[in-house]
């Protein structure tokens, strides 16, 4: 007896579930990083943000994390609890701290870059770069094809659009 073959199917369904499938697998690979290090991945996400920018107030860090002020104070009270950061009096206003990250947080951000282009590698082998090339195009008009749904679904007040 002949097992049929699985017919695969490319509809736009099916295309958006892998790409959902393949973002969730990415999600839990780097959940799976954090193992160990004491913090979760919203606090990871914020060490990683406070690494790789100067931000001028919690404000400023919440609003670029798309997050409140409230989210961000508390997640930096536990973050400096944990040893991950510490926060200045700025010379000039007492009033204002601004934040330092700790050799612990250091650490910890090394490790995850390490982590990250690991992954990164992986992720793509096989590939060539002009195929990385045209799978970023393809997502960049995706993104934008999306963008555009979202502000149609705004000026419709947020009634379904027809596309």
């Amino acid at each position: 007896m002949q097992l049929e073959k699985k017919q695969v199917s490319f509809g736009p369904r099916d295309v958006t579930h892998r790409m959902i499938m393949t973002n969730q697998m990415h999600q839990r690979m780097m959940e799976k990083n954090l193992e160990g290090t004491g913090i979760h991945r919203a606090q990871h996400r914020l060490l990683m943000t406070l690494s790789n920018h100067c931000f001028v107030s919690q404000i400023e860090l919440a609003r670029h994390l798309g997050v409140t002020a409230a989210t961000i104070a508390v997640s930096l009270k536990s973050m400096e609890r944990e040893q991950l950061i510490c926060r200045r009096a700025k010379k000039e206003d007492n009033r204002a701290n601004f934040i330092e990250i700790t050799e612990k947080g250091r650490h910890i951000i090394e490790e995850s870059r390490e982590y990250f282009d690991m992954v990164d590698e992986q992720m793509y082998r096989g590939f060539s770069q002009e195929e990385r090339k045209q799978l970023a195009e393809f997502l960049d008009r995706i993104y934008a094809n999306m963008e555009q749904l979202a502000k149609q679904h705004n000026r419709n007040g947020g009634q379904d659009a027809t596309v």
